[in-house]
């Protein structure tokens, strides 16, 4: 490819884990993201007529075969550009934890300004699973600020000291190297935003966000 062809490319949006509502991927499609999908457990797009969305029927695992493929693989096999606003969206049903050991960082924060999980099993209950995520969840950590978490309302559910816990976490993450440039003050909301959060399940309640102590983000 001609770096003048790399240059105008479209900004890319990597979607792991689609299903037949997907409306993550329709609105960045929309916006003029090139969308890419990954899936093994569906046969098609939910939005197969759409000119910016292609899909991939195979899932994310540690290695490449006919119907699995590695994240490190999607990065090359869509040759992503480092100056683009690229996005990466997860939600692969607890198969995040073993995508991010065998991944590279600072590849993700060579490649996204943003990712986005859903990160599955997060009972502290569970002390070896919970070593074992809270190992990846510190060296994403690294190379990226989380700047927005949801709770999932439908899964288990805690609620220790006063306080609900979903084992299922939404967490939006921004590259350091924006977060630098950006030079605003850290601003911290509790409860439930109005506008930006929505009830994974409509049937069930809210869970509100509450902190039980202010710290500093450390970039």
């Amino acid at each position: 490819m001609k770096p003048s062809s790399r240059k105008s490319q479209k900004p890319i949006a990597i979607s792991l884990g689609v299903s037949e509502n997907s409306p993550w991927d329709l609105e960045m499609a929309e916006l003029g993201f090139s969308v890419r999908e990954y899936d093994g457990s569906i046969a098609n797009s939910p939005y197969p007529t759409h000119p910016n969305i292609t899909f991939h029927k195979k899932f994310i695992a540690s290695y490449d075969s006919d119907s699995t493929i590695t994240l490190e693989s999607v990065l090359r096999d869509n040759r992503l550009v480092s100056t683009q606003e690229n996005i990466l969206q997860v939600d692969i049903e607890n198969a995040e934890w073993d995508m991010l050991k065998n991944i590279d960082m600072k590849i993700l924060a060579q490649y996204f300004t943003q990712v986005i999980f859903e990160f599955h099993g997060c009972n502290p209950e569970e002390e070896q699973g919970f070593h074992h995520r809270i190992t990846q969840l510190q060296r994403l950590n690294d190379f990226f600020t989380p700047i927005h978490l949801h709770f999932n309302n439908h899964g288990k559910i805690f609620y220790s000291k006063g306080l609900f816990f979903s084992t299922t976490l939404e967490v939006s993450y921004c590259n350091h190297k924006i977060m630098r440039n950006l030079k605003t003050n850290e601003k911290r909301e509790k409860g439930v935003l109005q506008d930006l959060d929505y009830p994974s399940w409509i049937s069930n309640p809210e869970i509100p966000i509450r902190f039980a102590q202010k710290q500093s983000l450390k970039l």
